[in-house]
This record gives structure tokens, C-alpha cells and sequence, in this order.
């Protein structure tokens, strides 16, 4: 929808009520916006709705309370002087006073600003599962209702705070309530001037349905979807969690009755895959367990992965559950997407997924209910605030602060710990050391400067739609950004994994085990960024590298990443008191994190891009797919709670028969026989990359892999595309 200025209810009904609690004040004014937003139900519209319009001022899961600045001033240059100097009073009130102003002035009080390219934390509000199947079930009506009986039941132990906070959950309520009224008011509004009689009959259809939903329980697949639709625009476009599974009750009532014929529910189904597409939709979750253990497979599940491999579209990020019973027939179906070179679905175990969420004291049968959340973290739809994600460290700059002392050599500043000068090491097991004090550093750096901004989001950004949807905010009556969930863990991610362990590995070979190179001359050869010094790095190059199955480079690389999450395991959350926990999954911000990275004893020139996740470097991997997922499968799956991506790329010839399928699930199967946690595929070779980058007006529908999700190639950054490019394509 073009945006055009259409008012700012958001904002006067916030400046207007500064006396109420946050979260009632937050609740009125986003019931506001839906009142007075201009809403639009299009021509090729099946469901009807839309996410909150482009304002000036708003609240967002991902942001808190925000203030867009440029839009203000965009519109402001288009507008006459009355609109003008509202726009200027809106900016004004608000600079300083948004959640991400508030973080930043905390950080800086709190001297935790500076974080020189080794970390980020703090100031993402992060990815959830809402509880949408409760929502179906119940209506917005059947929520009000509960929170009501919360109150009675809790009478006069209330404080004013709370007694508001719980009014921000009914004020919730009746604006959804609102929000189907005016979209069934908007439909019949189209119907009466469509000439098309297939159409008005279709809007009218809309309009009955939004008059029912999502304000009362859901009774058929047609009304389940858009009670859902409708419901997930609310939110903000996140992610649908375990779709197929709260949505068979819907999908079997309407097909079985007679209501619904397949081809009809099929169709349907497709619709809202296509408006997935149009809002960028975030993970839906597929296959895996039931909470008792038992296969969760349905016929839902086979018809999203058959309208993923239709389509090919980016979005939704689909993934899909695997475990011993996983049926044969879904492993081809998934095999047949992946093929399309989709990049769909990502594989995931339950083997390796469910022991790491018990291992943080998640109970199994709720630790079998987990699905992903936003490119690929793991959650536990309806029941957590997991961060997702809370920050994210750079293992391999935490080596280069190590050789210099705590000094950053790309910004010319003590940034970390003095840990002594390298070249006073008379060991390996020296530099580990001093290596290893810079990554406790900076991750009690990241735990300071999260739990900060969680501080900031507990008590200026509540979030009274999801409390009403995640078990233990209505109960205990906490906000979901106060530790209301079940539970409240951390989830903080880790770059750099394999060009640490590749540049520890090759200078404990060259300077302490052969004594080929001595410490000074490394030293200098990184600082000149190779300039001069080719043969040196080409016997960098040569050492032993991570990904290519060779024991001890594994077991260093175990140790890395043991040692970074037994250090962040000991650290607590603001919001509840959780566990700090991670997961690793580059991104895009391997090419980020790369740009404040000077050259590393890998043979990895300066500022280039990370390696991707928990993965290999690109192209060091040269001993085949096997040997690659037995060295991640060496690296403990259980102490990734966030989960962990690696990116494969095949050539097309291995999915060109059902053969050539059999022997990559074989090969899948064997990895996650080893525990390994989670894989995603590329089916797509260099050269179709490398002229879809040349050209891309001819490659406008490639989807590639990138980080945890998928995007259109073209649409990538030059440094994102030589990346993924460079990665090896590997065969069978």
C-alpha cells in the first residue's frame, strides 16, 4: 500500500494519556491507530487484512515505542503548515523518549557503549511464538474472559500498576475485536460497488467471516485462517511457529463435514502462502513430535511442503522437524522442495534439538513442543520469551584482541583486557588463555549490556497482546517483557566459530609445535595484512582446517565453543531470571562482523566476510559433505538452546533422481545420527550465481540460503552474493 499520511492517532493518544501505566498507555494508543487507520481490502484479497500502516510514531514487537524521524519529515515536505507543525510536536515529544533512545542513554550511563565490531546487544525486542491455536480456539472474547477471571480471582491483592496492566489485556482484546468489525465493514463496503458477481459474492464471504472472528472461537478451516491472518498482522508479522499442528483440528472439521472439498482447503491454504510472500513472513514449523512423543506428521504437512515447492517463494522461512519416526514419504517430500532450489525446508533434529532445551530445565513433554522462530532460532510456541536474540559475539576478534593485547588493530584502542603480549608466550596453551579471558570479558559485556535493554523493555515497552498469549503473563500477572513467560532464557549468538579455530589451530602448528614462524613475524604479517608475506599465508592456508573431519582441529573447536557457553551459562536474564544460553547463525552479519576484522592467522584477509555459523570457512572444506558434518557433529549440539545453522551447498545432479534423493537423506540421517542438530541446503552451482549477480534483471525469481533464511539473490548486497558464491558446492 503506498504510505500517505493518514493522521497520527498513535501519538495523541499516547501524548494524551502520560498518566496511565505503560502498558495501558501503550494498549489505548495502538487501539487508537486501528480505529482511525484507513483500511483496504484488495482486488485479489481472499482473507482480509494488512499490517499496522506506516505512522511517524507506534509501537512494534521489535522496537518498543518508536519515533520514524525521515518519514516525519518526508511527509512534513508534502504537507500544508497545520500538519507541519503537528509533525515537529510529535518528533519533539518523542526524541529521547522512544525505547531505543531510552536503551542507548542507559547503555551510556552504564558505560556499555563501545563495542568496537566484538559484539552487539541489547535494543531488539525479539522474536516469539504467540499462542495462536489458544487464540482460535478461544476468540478474543474467550481471552477477555480468562482475564477477567484472573481478576476476580486475585480481588483486591492488586496494585494500581497491575489492576492497569491487566486493563491493557482487556483494551487488547476489544481492539481485535475492533479489528475484524472494521475489516467485515470495509469488505461489505467493497462488495457493494464490485460489478463482478463471483467477486461480491467472495467479499460478502470476508465480511461474514470477520464478523465472527477473531472475536469468537473458529469453527472452520476458511475462518481459522483468517482469524489467524488477522491475529498475525496484530502482531506485527513474525512467525507462525507449529502451523500444521494447531490448524489440523480446522483443516480436518472442514474437509471431513463436506464444508470444504481439498482442492478448496488447498487453494485456500495457497492464498495465504501467497500473502506470507507479500509481508515477508518469518518461520513456520512443520513435522516433529507431539508433546506425548508420538509422530506429529499430517496432512497439513505434506500440503505446506507441497505448496513451498509450488511456489518457491522466500517466505515463509519453512523448517522441518525430523526424529526416528519421521514418515519416509515426508523425508522425499522435503528432499523434492529442497531440490526445487528453494532453500526450503531447513532440516531440523529432535534428537539433537529437544536433550539442549531439557539441558536448560525445560520440562520434555514442553521441550517436545518447540518450534523455530525468526530465520532459525528455537522456541517454545505459547510459553517463552526467549530473547531471540539478545545479543551476538565474535569468537575470532576475541583471537585478535588476544594478539594485541586487548587493543583493536582496526580502531587503534584498548577495547578488552590486557592479557600480555604474545610474544612472551613459551606455549600454545598461553595464547588459549589469554584468548579465552577476552571472549568471559565480552561476554559478561553482552549479559550487562542485554540485560540493560531488557530492563528498558520490561518497563517502557510491555507487550499486552502477547501476555495474553504466552502461558504465565495472565497468571502471574507479569508482562511478557517482565518475565511473565514460563520461560525467560537467553539466547545470545556466536560468530567467527570456524575462523577462530582455524587461525588457534594453524599457530599452535607454525609457532609452537613445527617453530616455522615465530610469533613477532605473525604478527606483523597480519598487521600488513599479507602485503609481502604470500608465502606465509600460504602455509596458513595449508594447516589443518575445521570441516574437513580431522580429530583434533574437532576437538579444538569443541572446546571454543564449550568454553564460550560455559561462560555465558553463568549469567542470569533481567526478565525472569533465565538461563543465558545460544545458538550460532551468521545472518548477514558474517560480512558485518568481517568489516571490523583485520587479517587472522587463518590465511582470512582483512575485513572480509566471517565464516557462515557454526559451518566451515568457505572453501576450506575440501574433503566432501561427510566430512564436513562429522566435524560439526564433534561440536556438543546440546549446548546450542538457540540452535545452530549449517549451510550446504550441493550441485543439482544430487537431486536429479530418487536415487540421488535416497543417498542425501542417507546422508542427512548419518548426521543426525551424530547428533548433529540442523542443516539447510543450496541446490544451485556457482556459475547460475555468478551471472545472476552480472545480470540480474534474468534471475529475479533465484532464492538462495543465506544465514537462517531465505532471499532473493538479486536482492542481495555484492559482499552477501561473493559469500555465498564462494561456498563450497559439494557432491555425492
Amino acid at each position: 500500500m503506498p504510505v500517505t499520511y493518514w493522521g497520527e492517532p498513535f501519538a495523541e493518544s499516547y501524548m494524551r494519556n502520560e498518566g496511565l501505566a505503560q502498558s495501558l498507555r501503550i494498549a489505548l494508543a495502538v487501539q487508537e491507530g486501528w480505529r482511525r487507520m484507513p483500511l483496504e481490502v484488495r482486488a485479489e484479497d481472499v482473507f482480509a487484512g494488512h499490517p499496522w500502516r506506516q505512522s511517524v510514531a507506534g509501537y512494534s514487537f521489535g522496537s518498543g515505542v518508536y519515533c520514524n524521524e525521515e518519514l516525519a519529515r518526508e511527509w512534513a515536505a508534502s504537507a500544508g503548515p497545520d500538519v507541519r507543525r503537528r509533525l515537529e510536536e510529535i518528533v519533539g515529544y518523542f526524541r529521547g523518549n522512544t525505547t531505543q533512545a531510552l536503551i542507548g542513554g542507559l547503555l551510556r550511563e552504564r558505560k556499555l557503549d563501545g563495542a568496537e565490531g566484538v559484539y552487539w546487544a541489547g535494543g531488539w525486542g525479539g522474536h516469539t511464538l504467540p499462542d495462536y491455536g489458544k487464540a482460535l480456539s478461544l476468540g478474543a472474547e474467550g481471552l477477555r474472559q480468562e482475564v477477567l477471571d484472573r481478576l476476580a480471582a486475585r480481588g483486591g491483592a492488586l496494585t494500581h500498576d497491575q489492576r492497569q496492566w491487566y486493563q491493557s489485556l482487556l483494551v487488547t482484546c476489544d481492539t481485535l475485536c475492533l479489528l475484524g468489525d472494521r475489516f467485515a465493514e470495509e469488505a461489505r463496503r467493497a462488495a457493494a460497488s464490485e460489478p463482478d458477481a463471483g467477486r461480491r459474492e467472495e467479499l460478502l464471504r470476508i465480511a461474514a467471516t470477520c464478523s465472527r472472528v477473531p472475536r469468537r472461537p473458529a469453527r472452520t478451516w476458511r475462518e481459522a485462517l483468517q482469524s489467524f491472518w488477522l491475529l498475525f498482522c496484530f502482531d506485527g508479522i513474525d512467525s507462525p511457529g507449529r502451523f500444521d499442528q494447531y490448524m489440523i483440528p480446522y483443516y480436518r472439521a472442514s474437509v471431513e463435514s463436506g464444508e470444504t472439498t481439498p482442492d478448496e482447503a488447498r487453494a485456500l491454504l495457497e492464498a495465504l502462502w501467497r500473502r506470507f510472500e507479500q509481508v515477508r513472513a518469518w518461520n513456520l514449523c512443520v513435522g516433529g513430535q507431539t508433546p506425548d512423543g508420538h509422530d506429529a506428521t499430517n496432512e497439513l504437512t505434506y500440503l505446506i511442503l507441497e505448496t513451498c515447492a509450488k511456489y518457491r517463494y522466500r517466505a515463509p522461512n519453512l523448517t522441518m522437524r525430523c526424529h526416528s519416526g519421521t514418515p519416509p514419504q515426508l523425508w522425499r517430500l522435503a528432499s523434492r522442495c529442497i531440490a526445487t532450489g528453494v532453500g526450503m525446508p531447513a532440516l531440523y533434529n529432535d534428537e539433537a534439538v529437544i536433550p539442549a532445551l531439557c539441558r536448560f530445565g525445560i520440562p520434555l513433554e514442553h521441550a517436545r513442543d518447540y518450534a523455530m522462530n525468526g530465520c532459525n532460532q528455537i522456541d517454545i510456541q505459547g510459553r517463552s520469551h526467549m530473547g531471540l536474540e539478545d545479543g551476538e559475539l565474535s569468537l575470532v576478534k576475541c583471537l585478535e584482541l588476544a594478539l594485541n593485547d586487548g587493543c583493536c588493530p582496526v580502531h587503534r584502542r584498548q577495547v578488552g583486557p590486557h592479557t600480555g603480549d604474545p610474544r612472551s608466550f613459551s606455549a600454545f596453551e598461553d595464547l588459549l588463555d589469554a584468548y579465552k579471558q577476552q571472549v568471559a570479558f565480552f561476554t559478561e559485556r553482552i549479559v550487562q549490556t542485554a540485560n540493560s535493554s531488557q530492563e528498558v523493555y520490561g518497563t517502557h515497552a510491555p507487550d499486552p497482546f502477547r501476555s495474553l498469549l504466552i502461558e504465565g503473563c495472565v497468571e502471574r500477572g507479569r508482562d511478557f517483557k517482565a518475565g511473565g513467560p514460563l520461560y525467560n532464557h537467553a539466547q545470545v549468538l556466536t560468530q567467527g566459530i570456524a575462523n577462530a579455530v582455524d587461525s588457534l589451530a594453524a599457530v599452535k602448528v607454525l609457532v609452537y609445535d613445527r617453530r616455522e614462524v615465530d610469533m613477532d613475524q605473525l604478527l606483523r604479517a597480519l598487521q600488513a595484512n599479507f602485503e609481502g608475506c604470500e608465502p606465509l599465508r600460504r602455509k596458513l592456508l595449508a594447516c589443518p582446517k575445521y570441516g574437513n573431519g580431522d580429530g583434533w582441529v574437532d576437538a579444538l573447536a569443541a572446546d571454543v565453543v564449550e568454553h564460550f557457553f560455559a561462560e555465558l551459562m553463568r549469567y542470569r536474564t533481567w526478565r525472569g531470571g533465565g538461563v543465558y544460553g545460544g545458538g550460532s547463525s551468521v545472518f548477514v552479519r558474517g560480512v558485518e562482523f568481517g568489516r571490523n576484522v583485520a587479517a587472522t592467522p587463518d590465511g582470512r584477509l582483512a575485513f572480509t566476510p566471517l565464516a557462515d555459523s557454526v559451518g566451515p570457512v568457505q572453501g576450506r572444506d575440501v574433503r566432501g559433505p561427510t566430512a564436513v558434518m562429522n566435524s560439526v557433529a564433534a561440536v556438543d549440539s546440546s549446548l546450542f538452546q538457540s540452535g545452530y545453522v549449517l549451510n550446504m551447498r550441493f550441485a543439482r545432479p544430487v537431486f536429479a533422481s530418487d536415487d540421488a534423493l535416497a543417498k542425501f537423506e542417507a546422508l542427512v540421517r548419518g548426521f543426525f545420527a551424530q547428533k548433529g542438530q540442523q542443516v539447510q541446503v543450496n541446490v544451485v552451482d556457482a556459475e547460475a550465481l555468478r551471472c545472476a549477480k552480472e545480470r540480474p534483471e534474468e534471475y529475479r525469481g533465484l532464492v538462495v540460503r543465506v544465514g537462517g533464511f531465505s532471499e532473493y539473490f538479486v536482492n542481495l548486497s555484492a559482499a552477501l552474493q561473493d559469500e555465498i558464491i564462494s561456498r563450497t558446492e559439494h557432491e555425492l
